[in-house]
């Protein structure tokens, strides 16, 4: 069977000051007597290599990854401790850099946080290339690597080094796509079987539908207090597609970069917008863009459409929306919608389809200082392999899961109940692993896993936002070079806050849209154009690598 390379949902981010070293303390209490008796024993059995990572703000996740039985076991079988500095906040992460107090593997939002991304954190001696280990620690990377051309061009710098790893996705495979497409647009089935509606497929229909949501009763409360459309939390952005426009630079058919808030298709979302706005199907679309807005209003039943999270689909979990929903109307249905196509029939995915998302995992320098270096490839490497990838992701065989004669792995019986952990209770598989919200690197079982456990509602959703063409979009691999970063940084921030002033007084009507000229004029002013050719010089390097 063909290897995938899969997706894995990350950790939000959250924060804490951290003190890093390269102590020797095990990164867990206890054998699991799990050990994978092929792996290789590291040459210095007992060293501890130290990783940094974003965690949640509750306490308990303090210990959460130390105590793992699937994460201990990978120690166990390597020799390897791993002494885990949990972080709830960047807070401390570039003063960490900046004071050389970082430890041995980092795995973060670098190419968010750190100045000049990965070829910056490179170019500043923070990360390692990891083509000096790979021939002799590293197997697993470099069968990736050498299999896989797309990731490997995305996983290298402009020189030829690779600097990284991450979580991976071969975006050709249809299950990855589906695993790694998290969020996109939902609406209230129900509702459109009570105004007799069908599923939105373009901006027309969508208006037809909201419209029919405004001036009905689909809530059945004979009240007029529906909401037709929940714009809190960026939802705004989801309509993007259908005028083939994305919130960052976009790549046209003949490979030309252009900054999409300048261009006439813009203007037309623009004008659609306004007129949903003047109609009165959007709610609050300025005025409320928080997640606790948006819940509010999706599960006190007054939205009928709204930017979705997979999980909201999942009525397994007592917290979801479509739960708390159904507790006030239990006939309440969600469904997903495929992206708005365009005026010429073309559906664009807004989906952020990367062969690897925004957290990155480095080896430091401080690693090769500590000695560790070659031990951290080693341990990094074992995780993007088969038997490394199972434990972090199913847990133990014979313990968490079982495997059936065809292949399939099975959860044992009882591992969603709840347990006490470090004062809180937790599903008992999670002490074991947590595929979907551990910040590590895994090769070949997230997809199965994820398009196994989740409830059809879940895999429904995400396989309709998985739809689309992608092209247009600017990769994540796609990276500035440390002098474009600099310029970058002295346009974005005066244009971007002019962009984002004047969408809101075209939408409202406080400007009229016939001065969009003008604005057009002032954006390549604060430096449009030149915003667009630097990254056209990036995405061409990123073509040639």
């Amino acid at each position: 069977m063909k290897k995938r390379i899969i997706s894995l949902l990350l950790v939000a981010a959250m924060a804490v000051t951290l003190f890093v070293g390269c102590g020797k303390d095990k990164g867990g209490s206890g054998s699991t007597g799990a050990v994978d008796p092929d792996a290789k024993k590291w040459e210095e059995e007992g060293v501890t290599v130290t990783w940094w990572l974003m965690g949640g703000n509750e306490t308990y996740r303090q210990n959460y990854w130390k105590e793992m039985k699937g994460l201990k076991a990978i120690q166990e079988s390597l020799g390897i401790n791993i002494d885990f500095k949990v972080a709830t906040s960047y807070d401390a992460y570039l003063p960490m850099m900046a004071a050389k107090d970082y430890p041995d593997v980092i795995t973060a939002m670098n190419l968010e946080n750190y100045p000049g991304r990965m070829a910056g954190m490179h170019k500043d001696g923070v990360s390692l290339a990891l083509n000096d280990y790979m021939e002799e620690y590293m197997p697993n990377f470099s069968k990736i690597v050498e299999e896989y051309p797309k990731i490997s061009r995305d996983l290298k710098l402009d020189d030829g080094s690779y600097t990284f790893v991450s979580t991976l996705y071969d975006i050709d495979n249809e299950d990855d796509r589906a695993a790694s497409s998290q969020y996109g647009l939902a609406i209230r089935q129900d509702w459109l079987d009570a105004v007799g509606k069908d599923v939105p497929t373009n901006m027309a229909e969508w208006y037809d539908v909201l419209s029919a949501f405004k001036n009905s009763d689909p809530n059945g409360n004979s009240e007029r207090d529906e909401e037709p459309v929940c714009m809190a939390s960026s939802g705004w952005k989801y309509f993007l597609t259908a005028y083939g426009i994305d919130d960052d630079p976009i790549v046209q058919e003949d490979g030309t970069v252009v900054y999409g808030f300048m261009t006439d298709n813009y203007k037309q979302y623009l004008t659609e917008m306004n007129k949903w706005q003047t109609d009165g199907l959007i709610y609050n679309m300025f005025e409320a863009t928080s997640l606790e807005k948006r819940q509010e209003r999706v599960t006190n039943n007054f939205a009928g459409a709204w930017k979705a999270d997979a999980d909201h689909f999942d009525y397994t979990i007592d917290g979801s929306y479509l739960s708390i929903l159904q507790e006030k109307a239990p006939d309440a249905k969600f469904t997903a919608v495929p992206w708005p196509k365009t005026a010429d029939g073309k559906m664009y995915c807004f989906s952020d389809i990367n062969t690897f998302p925004r957290d990155t995992t480095v080896i430091t320098s401080n690693a090769k200082k500590h000695g560790t270096d070659k031990a951290a490839a080693y341990l990094i490497d074992y995780m993007l392999g088969e038997k490394g990838s199972n434990y972090v992701t199913w847990g133990i065989e014979g313990e968490s899961y079982t495997v059936e004669d065809d292949g399939t792995k099975v959860l044992v019986d009882g591992m969603n109940d709840t347990v006490s952990f470090e004062g809180t209770n937790i599903p008992k598989f999670n002490t074991y692993a947590d595929p979907t919200t551990v910040n590590l690197p895994s090769f070949g079982t997230i997809s199965e896993y994820v398009l196994s456990q989740k409830p059809d509602t879940y895999i429904e959703a995400v396989k309709v936002w998985a739809e689309g063409d992608t092209s247009y979009k600017m990769p994540a691999a796609c990276q500035l070079s440390v002098e474009q970063e600099a310029e970058i940084e002295d346009i974005v921030t005066d244009m971007k806050n002019y962009v984002t002033k004047q969408r809101q007084r075209f939408i409202t009507g406080k400007e009229p849209l016939t001065n969009y000229d003008t604005y057009v004029n002032n954006v390549e002013r604060l430096g449009g154009t030149k915003y667009a050719e630097i990254w056209q010089q990036a995405y061409d390097s990123w073509q040639a690598r």
